[in-house]
């Protein structure tokens, strides 16, 4: 039996808290984290490694040095996909007639993140993954075009707007398969959202960063799932 008190989070600017504020015009970090918030309820430490724009190849790299230096903590949290199925739209709106593939093909998206979960697994720490939470596609074609690019092209490449919303549904999706598959701590952070009849209230402008509200709806189903799945509260409990 372990005592569950060292949690390690690599991911992206999800798990960083980051949102666009308007009144800067810029993407900030709040100078305190869901970790800090978090650890205000549960009896843990959490140190987050997200990073801003981070795709699941170069957190595969991070934890890859952060297993081979050693690491005394209980859980990783892998928190990976919203950079991955994302696309590089400048080539897109230039190019609409051509094939485009995201960041990272939602293939190796998944053997990738299969093999960070067995990697966790054999350093004798428990991984824990999170679905996604889902994104307002007409705010974000409405963001990506506010510079110049076609906003015509690239809706003529995908259809119809909807489908960036269930392209990145498929690697949720995808994410919520392996939790099952490996048997992995599993949160589901999207269906927090989904179940609000606006959840694109809690998002920024640009569609796809939760904003304040949204961020609260987060660590709310972390802190949720700490005490009713993980049994911690006050006390340290033992976690099988």
């Amino acid at each position: 039996m372990n005592i569950l008190k060292q949690i390690e989070i690599f991911g992206d600017s999800i798990l960083k808290g980051v949102i666009f504020d308007k009144i800067a015009n810029k993407y900030l970090t709040p100078k305190e984290t869901h970790a800090d918030r978090v650890e205000n309820f549960l009896p843990v430490t959490i140190n987050d490694k997200s990073r801003f724009g981070c795709t699941i190849d170069k957190g595969n790299k991070m934890l890859d040095k952060t297993l081979n230096d050693g690491v005394d903590c209980d859980v990783i949290l892998l928190e990976y996909g919203g950079n991955d199925c994302d696309f590089d739209w400048k080539e897109v709106s230039e190019h609409p007639e051509k094939e485009h593939q995201p960041k990272t093909p939602l293939n190796i998206f998944e053997k990738t993140l299969h093999s960070m979960i067995n990697k966790v697994k054999e350093h004798g720490i428990k991984p824990l993954v999170m679905s996604l939470p889902p994104i307002d596609p007409h705010k974000y074609i409405n963001w990506i075009t506010k510079d110049g690019l076609s906003k015509e092209k690239i809706l003529q490449w995908l259809g119809d707007v909807n489908m960036i919303y269930r392209f990145q549904e498929l690697y949720s999706n995808t994410v919520v398969k392996i939790a099952y598959e490996t048997k992995c701590l599993f949160v589901d952070v999207r269906s927090k959202f989904l179940d609000k009849h606006n959840f694109s209230s809690l998002l920024c402008d640009d569609g796809i960063h939760p904003n304040a509200l949204g961020h609260k709806l987060i660590e709310e189903a972390f802190v949720v799932y700490g005490k009713e799945k993980l049994e911690l509260n006050d006390k340290k409990i033992n976690c099988a």
